[in-house]
């Protein structure tokens, strides 16, 4: 019995000597992605977007705005390639989704957020969902802290042809 606890008490001592030194990186030594922030805790950052279709040569636009309490932002998003003709049952789209301060859409001093987004619209119910991640938020922008998180946005597209040419949508943008 007393070699069992001279054992355990080696072994603490190693993990404590270990754990404890100077040799090992504190969390400014880690990258960001390596480092768990307090954000990682917080509830989905939650917005209302409503979108107008912008008609036109490959890239498509959607333009409009995002809502995120009582902060309304411009919201672009822009289709990556050509996307190929609508399939009899769904469309999938490939694009990425930029958010900037209200009133400057387009303007790269006032991008407070960007990345990749994709998603489906199942042409028999007009509902889509998208996929996305933060790959760009500005330094000290109100988005600051959502830095590669990722993005889920889910609505509902108003057709002029069904599932051929949208007119615009509404829907809801969570960042997780």
């Amino acid at each position: 019995m007393k070699h069992l606890m001279l054992v355990f008490l080696v072994i603490g001592a190693t993990f404590i000597f270990f754990g404890c030194s100077e040799k090992n990186p504190t969390a400014p030594e880690l990258s960001q992605s390596d480092q768990v922030t307090n954000s990682l805790a917080k509830k989905p950052l939650k917005g209302i977007v409503h979108l107008d279709f912008i008609p036109g040569p490959p890239p498509y636009f959607w333009v409009g705005t995002v809502t995120f309490g009582t902060e309304t932002y411009d919201l672009r998003y822009k289709s990556v390639g050509n996307p190929p003709p609508p399939p009899p049952r769904a469309f999938v789209f490939d694009e990425r989704f930029e958010i900037y301060d209200n009133g400057f859409l387009g303007d790269p001093e006032h991008l407070l957020l960007e990345g990749p987004n994709a998603g489906v619209v199942p042409c028999g119910n007009n509902k889509f969902v998208a996929n996305g991640k933060v790959e760009f938020a500005k330094v000290g922008g109100p988005f600051e802290e959502w830095m590669g998180r990722n993005i889920h946005t889910n609505g509902i597209i108003t057709w002029v042809i069904p599932c051929v040419f949208p007119l615009g949508a509404t829907a809801t943008l969570r960042i997780n």
